[in-house]
């Protein structure tokens, strides 16, 4: 589960991905500022998005939007996204930045032109957007670089989902990893779907992590109590900083406590095994009764059903035991309110 490129801190169970996206609104020092208090709470990776407009928008995009035809060019998609866009130098520093803090930097590539360019910064893996599940020539192009990529599922069809890991494995041995996602923002409770965490898993046969949109960490830890342990959270300087992506970005607090309630759900889940551990014997031997002698009985005399009585503690031969007492000969006295011992048997 990326194990080997996304070290887990602290002995935790989860790896914990920290969207700066673009929020980081084209400002380096903003940007520096978010990887050093993403890696102050707690994250073990952090994600940019990268992004060469011309590439992104139709110039005819507004119009088809508004009426499905090419009645008009409008630049205004290409000049919104141009204000994020990073060179490759400043990309560069921030990965320097975030290796020197413990983190993993890497990104989402909207186009091969990106791939690129991230290429020459070498970096540990890749992000497929949910938006380019069905952009097969740029999941081939990611592919292969040979690099592990982790794909968002949302505003998928199974369909788009199979069609994209087969092109990825058939250009890559790189690890995949599955994220349920829904593209709502902000995500509501109702429309989180997370058993689809559980069918996507069965379905595939992958690790599936959980790219959410809500506006607190309620999700994450239902999706944790379902399996998920790779969480990616849209990622935040300051709940009143302006960003594209505000409404479900978290902030440096509220990512550590996500951190903190995700690790808290993953114990509590514990091993699933049916008996009991090793904490709860001391309960046990308080609270589970053992049989005891309802009256005194002599040595010599064949044990019945009417001789015995349970009480606690548990500390002798269990009631549901009693199979292996009735019908044995006492080998001593035993006085009435004993505990029934096995070395009195015969």
């Amino acid at each position: 589960m990326l194990d080997t490129i996304i070290g887990k801190k602290d002995n935790r169970r989860c790896i914990f991905i920290a969207e700066i996206g673009l929020n980081h609104n084209g400002d380096m020092e903003v940007a520096r500022a978010m990887i050093e208090a993403a890696a102050a709470a707690g994250a073990d990776a952090v994600k940019f998005q990268t992004i060469v407009p011309q590439q992104l928008n139709s110039i005819y995009t507004t119009a088809l939007l508004e009426s499905g035809r090419e009645d008009f060019t409008d630049e205004s998609p290409w000049h919104f996204f141009e204000k994020f866009t990073l060179t490759g130098e400043e990309y560069a520093e921030l990965q320097k930045l975030s290796r020197d803090l413990g983190l993993v930097f890497f990104s989402s590539p909207f186009d091969e032109l990106s791939v690129e360019l991230l290429e020459t910064l070498d970096v540990s893996l890749y992000k497929i957007a949910s938006s380019e599940v069905t952009n097969l020539p740029l999941i081939k192009k990611i592919a292969k670089t040979g690099k592990p990529a982790i794909l968002s599922t949302g505003i998928s069809q199974e369909r788009d989902i199979t069609d994209a890991i087969n092109v990825f494995r058939k250009n890559s041995g790189g690890e995949l990893i599955l994220l349920h996602c829904v593209s709502l923002y902000p995500l509501e409770p109702a429309q989180a779907n997370l058993m689809r965490i559980v069918r996507l898993r069965e379905r595939f046969s992958l690790d599936v992590g959980f790219s959410d949109h809500s506006r607190d960490a309620k999700a994450m830890v239902a999706a944790a109590a379902l399996g998920a342990r790779i969480f990616e959270k849209h990622f935040t300087i300051d709940s009143a900083y302006d960003c594209p992506d505000k409404d479900v970005s978290v902030t440096p607090e509220q990512f550590a406590r996500m951190i903190e309630s995700v690790e808290e759900c993953v114990d509590m889940l514990g091993s699933g095994a049916i008996g009991y551990g090793e904490h709860e014997k001391g309960v046990a031997r308080a609270a589970r009764r053992s049989l005891f002698a309802r009256r005194f009985i002599a040595k010599g005399a064949v044990i019945k059903e009417e001789d015995l009585v349970s009480f606690r503690p548990g500390v002798g031969i269990a009631p549901n035991e009693a199979g292996l007492v009735i019908g044995r000969t006492a080998s001593t006295d035993i006085k009435k309110d004993f505990l029934i011992r096995r070395e009195y048997l015969v």
